[in-house]
């Protein structure tokens, strides 16, 4: 009896990686979207903003951040939740401008500490509506390079005009996971 358990267990072995293997040959792609390509975003408050240097007048309360008298320049990280990289689709200013002679600009810039350089992604501006355009969202789809590597560094690059109708509440980021 021990002889015929023992000449089957080989055979029992063969058909079990035979159908592993017929299964995995035969595995077809689908259309189904991954964990990887699912579109998500990534919200930078008015809260993350600080000031780049000391001499600058501002109010920061969290819902926006704003210059109290002149222009000034700010800055706020950019921290994904996947730590490899990341591939960006767009970026939207959410902002309040009612002043037709000053603009706010956004620059999304990546550091690259490797090399010594820095790049810019993208660029968008309220661009110095007519005094009777308030809150908006300005959009920048033509993001170039898009990808981002772990070992760079992310950030958004602030310019407020002299004014103090000029708003900003936050930036959006969408992304993906993977390049």
């Amino acid at each position: 009896m021990n002889r015929l358990l023992n000449t089957w267990r080989p055979i029992l072995l063969g058909l079990v990686l035979l159908s592993v293997l017929v299964g995995v040959a035969g595995a077809v792609p689908t259309n189904q979207p991954s964990a990887l390509s699912t579109r998500r975003q990534l919200m930078i408050s008015a809260a993350d903003f600080y000031p780049i240097n000391d001499d600058i007048d501002y109010n920061n309360d969290g819902t926006d951040v704003r210059p109290m008298s002149g222009s000034g320049y700010f800055i706020a990280p950019v921290d994904f939740p996947y730590p490899l990289w990341v591939t960006i689709d767009k970026f939207e200013l959410f902002a309040y401008d009612n002043n037709s002679a000053q603009e706010i600009r956004v620059w999304l810039n990546l550091s690259k500490p490797a090399s010594f350089s820095e790049e810019n992604f993208g660029y968008v501006a309220t661009g110095m509506p007519y005094a009777s355009d308030t809150n908006g969202t300005w959009q920048d789809t033509t993001i170039s390079p898009n990808v981002k590597n772990p070992a760079d560094d992310l950030y958004v690059y602030v310019w407020f005009g002299d004014s103090a109708n000029l708003r900003l509440y936050g930036v959006r980021i969408f992304y993906y996971m993977g390049r």
